[in-house]
């Protein structure tokens, strides 16, 4: 699984809720720690939970969530 986006647990869910309504099969990594102690899972807690997508929807994901760079 690849990474896609890292943030705080209630945007990665929000990206998690957009890729799964597009058929996107997610993992979500730290999403417990990630709430409960980030700074145990990263560096300053920041951007601590981290939302990765299949390698064959990688694009796809990325499509859907550029608004977030914006």
């Amino acid at each position: 699984m690849i990474p896609i986006f890292s943030g705080e647990h209630f945007e990665a869910m929000n990206v998690k809720n957009i890729l799964q309504s597009n058929d996107i099969h997610v993992f979500i990594e730290n999403e417990q720690m990630g709430t409960i102690k980030s700074w145990a899972v990263a560096s300053g807690g920041f951007k601590p939970v981290i939302v990765k997508v299949n390698e064959a929807d990688v694009e796809k994901a990325k499509e859907l969530i550029s608004f977030l760079a914006e």
